[in-house]
This record gives structure tokens, sequence and C-alpha cells, in this order.
């Protein structure tokens, strides 16, 4: 299960606009770019346009629906809170190794604590020389499949409604 905190409740988050780029970097966090290395600028189409590294890429932004909330996170445990985290998971191994009694076990469920660093309307989806279209994972994801999500859950005819309905 997931828990997210904020940092500091007086305070509202840092707005931001993500950037998902089709590379692997090892970095996690904030950037200090410079607008020397990063300089994304529209181009004639109305899209994104950017260099990194020598490599051209498009940009597309991404809305997200109304009523949702995109939230950048980070783990909040401390590294003495997750040494402690992985000695009770060693300790609760050898537990279940010796055949103890499973039921007290049973209830248990590991919260993971996220703490919410920034959040975001809009994000922004980077693709080598082309944009993203709609078979890109993020697109699909904010397009397509919350529609879905909620076409899903929404309250429908009840299966007596259906039928004084159909005759």
């Amino acid at each position: 299960m997931l828990s997210i905190q904020r940092r500091n409740t007086k305070e509202a988050p840092q707005e931001c606009t993500p950037n998902l780029l089709p590379c692997r970097i090892d970095h996690d966090g904030p950037v200090n770019a410079s607008r020397r290395y990063w300089a994304p600028e529209h181009d004639k189409d109305g899209n994104l346009e950017a260099y990194f590294r020598g490599r051209k890429l498009k940009g597309r932004e991404v809305a997200l629906p109304e009523g949702y909330k995109g939230v950048v996170v980070k783990e909040a445990a401390t590294e003495d809170e997750m040494h402690n985290r992985d000695t009770e998971r060693l300790r609760r191994r050898q537990l279940e190794e010796q055949d103890m009694d499973e039921d007290d076990e049973d209830g248990e469920e590991e919260v993971k604590i996220l703490e919410e660093v920034a959040n975001f309307k809009e994000f922004i989806v980077w693709g080598h020389e082309a944009v993203a279209d709609g078979d890109d994972a993020f697109v699909k994801g904010v397009e397509e499949w919350i529609g879905f999500a909620a076409a899903m859950h929404a309250p429908g005819i009840d299966a007596e409604n259906e039928q004084k309905a159909g005759t």
C-alpha cells in the first residue's frame, strides 16, 4: 500500500512540468540546466522542439483531465528507517521459515510512505525526431485509460431497468 504525504503542510507544493525523455539518465531530481543545454521552443506546427546531446527531440504537451492532479514523489524513509525495515523483513522471513503461527502475519501489509515534492497539471512527452503519438504509453494513459476507468466505474442501468427499456 502507498501513502502520499506532504513534507510541509503549511506551504503549497511546488508546481512543475515533468519532461519524459526517450532515454535513460542515471539521475533522479532537479537539474540546474542552463539555456545553453536545454532550450525547448515551439516549431511552426506548434510542437515543442529541443536538442539534447546533439539529438533532435520533438515534444508533445499532455494536459491532465479536469479533476486530476499529477504528483512528483520521493521515498520518505530515512536511511535508519530503511535499515529497520530491512531488519524487520529478515526477521519475518526467519519466522516464516520456522513455521511460526502465520495467522498474526495475515493482516499486516507494508505501507510505503512517499513524500510529495511537486505537482503538475501537464507533462511533456519527448520523442526522437518525431512527436509522441497516441500509441505512446504515457499519452494513452491520459487520453484513453482515465476515460475508460471513469466509464467502468460510472453508475449504470441495472438489469431490471435494461429489460424495461428493451420492451
